[in-house]
């Protein structure tokens, strides 16, 4: 929830759960596989896109992104900074 709060205060960024356990999905204002690729080069794993899943449904700006106990509030706060320099 943490993370899903942090990143619904990202400009670029809009959280489409209401309810989730673990994996929540954003939508960013760019298409998540260049997202996913550009925060990869800042040595952070962004999620999965979802169009990796439903190829053909249009839902390129789509990305899954999981967060649990494991992360600390600076891998949070690191994913969220990360997000915001790639869409800006």
């Amino acid at each position: 929830v943490a993370l899903a709060e942090r990143l619904a205060e990202t400009p670029g960024v809009s959280v489409l759960n209401d309810f989730f356990f673990n994996e929540f999905t954003v939508r960013t204002s760019r298409p998540a596989y260049e997202v996913i690729d550009a925060l990869a080069q800042l040595g952070i794993i962004g999620g999965l896109p979802v169009s990796r899943l439903l190829p053909k449904a249009g839902l390129d700006d789509l990305i899954v992104v999981a967060s649990t106990e494991t992360n600390s509030e600076e891998d949070r706060a690191a994913y969220a900074a990360a997000l915001a320099q790639v869409l800006s």
